[in-house]
């Protein structure tokens, strides 16, 4: 059962829903039951799934996909930055921002309820990340931060 805190916002998952689809369609992919059934189940939460927990959610809601369709549909998500691996929590969630950033990525994960914000990795971090590995050679391709705490909503619940 998710915590409230890990329902997505019913107009933010819709605003993702759209964005996924025409992305895939204006990428040249066929909008298939399959890649729509894992996108709804991506919106609906804030909390990471992984292969066999969406495959789950979409039996759950009457759909039928196997698991090695939904691997490659979140291999093919993740290339087109829709959505996010979230190494700690070994699952993916939607990408709720919309791309200005599909290369340097924060995650903060609540450690109570496995709910995921996803935030802008701020510019002066990324400096300091290149400043850091610069001196040693070390080129940045890409930035993925995972930060655990809890969550404002767990937070309140607390005794």
């Amino acid at each position: 059962m998710d915590a409230q805190c890990n329902i997505a916002d019913p107009i933010e998952s819709k605003a993702y829903v759209d964005r996924a689809l025409l992305r895939l369609r204006e990428s040249g992919l066929r909008i298939t039951e399959p890649r729509k059934q894992v996108v709804y189940v991506l919106a609906a939460t804030r909390r990471p799934l992984g292969a066999y927990g969406i495959r789950e959610r979409v039996i759950e809601s009457g759909g039928k996909i196997d698991v090695v369709s939904v691997y490659r549909i979140l291999t093919t998500l993740a290339e087109m930055g829709l959505a996010h691996h979230v190494g700690l929590m070994e699952g993916y969630i939607a990408c709720t921002t919309g791309h200005a950033h599909e290369h340097e990525t924060q995650h903060l994960i609540c450690s109570a309820c496995g709910c995921v914000e996803e935030i802008e990795i701020p510019s002066a971090a990324i400096d300091a990340i290149d400043a850091a590995g610069g001196g040693g050679g070390f080129n940045r391709t890409r930035a993925h931060i995972e930060v655990l705490g809890v969550c404002s909503h767990c937070k309140r619940s607390d005794p």
